[in-house]
């Protein structure tokens, strides 16, 4: 199954659930989702066209590991490998200044959905494209893999993404759930690292798994939802596909800027 076709799945079924079961009353296709699919389809058409040029020509492989035979072996390997080098992205992104700069797009949303996880910016698509790309083939030799091993690595990312972001609720007073937020993350505990206020409460940046939040330190969950989601008054940015783009202040600040100058 393709990356896409399982994202697609994946946000269909996320999108489904959490209009049966929604977090928060929201409409199924509003204008942020809208905004959303709109980004991810021209996200889509770089990822087939540049990233997949480079990919193609991408294969240096310094480590080898022919060593690691059993292909569940190998998946385990490649899965944590590429969550944990997510997080550390992740984490830099948002306390590195020039790459919260783009990161904030992420944010910019104030409804939560299975298709969050499209809105991103260029610069920060291209970013986490790398992340794989210099995992396996330039830093290590994955050439004895099984050939399925990569592709379900990245597609438990991908499940995990549209789970994470839906507008789903949950009874975290479950033993179940409790259970599941202990290892993996969900809605409640992603939803904290988008909160309003992340400035003064800024973590939960685990892809898949919330232990290395916990590992590291950066777990910020409270025990309910965050009241408000998104960016800051000052970090605001316009909701458009274009506008996110250019970075550009939203319509009323733009005017109120210029009246006041």
């Amino acid at each position: 199954m393709s990356g896409a076709l399982l994202q697609g799945i994946t946000m269909a079924l996320f999108l489904g659930l959490g209009a049966a079961f929604p977090r928060q009353p929201q409409p199924l296709l509003g204008r942020h989702t809208v905004v959303n699919l709109a980004t991810g389809a021209w996200m889509f058409l770089l990822r087939v066209t540049l990233v997949a040029w480079v990919a193609a020509r991408t294969s240096v492989g310094l480590v080898d590991l022919g060593g690691v035979e059993h292909p569940l072996l190998q998946l385990l390997v490649s899965f944590l490998l590429l969550d944990l080098s997510r997080y550390w992205v992740h984490r830099l992104d948002h306390r590195v200044p020039w790459l919260w700069t783009f990161h904030r797009v992420h944010h910019s949303t104030e409804r939560l959905d299975a298709t969050a996880g499209l809105r991103m910016h260029v610069v920060d698509f291209l970013q986490l494209s790398a992340i794989p790309l210099v995992l396996f083939s330039v830093l290590l030799d994955t050439s004895s893999f099984a050939p399925w091993v990569l592709p379900a690595a990245l597609g438990i990312g991908v499940v995990a993404d549209g789970f994470q972001h839906a507008n789903l609720r949950l009874d975290y007073g479950h033993p179940f759930w409790r259970a599941w937020d202990r290892v993996l993350n969900n809605p409640h505990f992603h939803a904290w690292h988008h909160n309003a206020e992340g400035h003064v409460r800024d973590g939960n940046y685990g892809n898949t798994l919330t232990i290395w939040d916990r590992l590291f330190g950066s777990d910020v969950t409270g025990p309910l939802p965050p009241p408000v989601l998104g960016l800051s008054a000052d970090q605001q940015l316009d909701e458009s596909v274009l506008g996110l783009q250019l970075l550009r202040p939203p319509r009323d600040a733009a005017v109120a800027s210029l009246a006041e100058g």
